[in-house]
């Protein structure tokens, strides 16, 4: 069999053990999307943005399990830490995940964590901050990412307005472009502080629908998954339907329900996905998450 409905590594794992083909089904795998893209290109053009008094910030938003959390580790890969002539590493992107709760010691502990420096996490404000910028300055960071910061909301109202006043101050200091990442509620954390609100821009992830967006997202999901016969993932209405529905519109529910249904065919030897799957896993995905 030549299995011409499957592209690279999927080719030559599609003749491997089950178990190594659900192996492989498992593994995150970047599939890219317009919106991904269209963000990622935005991110770049942030990267090579001038340093200025006032360095442009974006706010990522899209509802949980809808794909923030991998353009942010996207990016990171398409930017990675590599060395200068002078032997120096340069790191053009950080990315670090927001403190769950809005704390000045706790924001400037993680992005020392992300930098992978040493530190007591203890340490007065003032001292961990001066670490911050010591490094910055030493790898070059061009653009500064927050995943998660809908977090800065577990807090009293002046601890967020603290917590933006600090990431304010750090971003003027720095003068880096700097993207928070979160649900819709972030907007809301940011509109704590009305003059830093306006500096940033909205960028959102859509939920997915019955269309061609996720018509062309699915016939990329099947060019990886290593079934020995073609699903038609991006042709089948009588597919589409039940996956959209029982990923619950996100791009991460979606693929938990394709990458089960992948693993439901290997192992019933039916080495494609049908409704019949695709409804058996949805069914068992909604079992698992009511005994949680």
């Amino acid at each position: 069999m030549t299995f011409d409905h499957l592209r690279g590594a999927a080719k030559n794992v599609v003749l491997l053990t089950q178990e190594d083909r659900i192996d492989f089904i498992l593994e995150d795998r970047w599939i890219g999307y317009s919106a991904a893209k269209n963000t990622l290109r935005e991110f770049d053009d942030l990267i090579d943005h001038p340093r200025n008094l006032r360095m442009p910030c974006r706010a990522l938003v899209g509802d949980p399990d809808n794909g923030k959390t991998m353009i942010l580790r996207r990016c990171i890969k398409l930017h990675p830490r590599r060395e200068r002539d002078d032997e120096e590493s340069h790191v053009a992107v950080l990315v670090f995940e927001t403190p769950p709760a809005p704390d000045e010691r706790r924001l400037y502990s993680r992005i020392l964590s992300a930098l992978c420096v040493t530190h007591r996490e203890d340490a007065p404000p003032e001292k961990l901050l001066a670490k911050v910028l010591e490094r910055f300055a030493e790898l070059g960071i061009r653009l500064l990412l927050a995943d998660e910061f809908h977090n800065m909301l577990n807090g009293s109202a002046s601890g967020q307005r603290q917590f933006l006043a600090s990431l304010k101050s750090l971003i003027n200091t720095l003068r880096v472009p700097f993207v928070a990442a979160g649900t819709n509620d972030i907007l809301r954390a940011l509109a704590t502080d009305s003059q830093f609100f306006t500096r940033f821009e909205k960028m959102s992830l859509p939920r997915w629908g019955a269309n061609d967006e996720t018509r062309s997202l699915l016939s990329s999901f099947e060019l990886t998954l290593p079934l020995a016969n073609p699903s038609g993932l991006g042709n089948s209405k009588e597919l589409l339907d039940p996956i959209v529905r029982g990923g619950k519109g996100t791009i991460g529910g979606i693929t938990k329900v394709v990458k089960g249904s992948a693993i439901r065919a290997i192992r019933s030897g039916q080495e494609k996905i049908t409704k019949d799957i695709v409804d058996e896993t949805v069914k068992e995905i909604r079992a698992r998450e009511m005994s949680e």
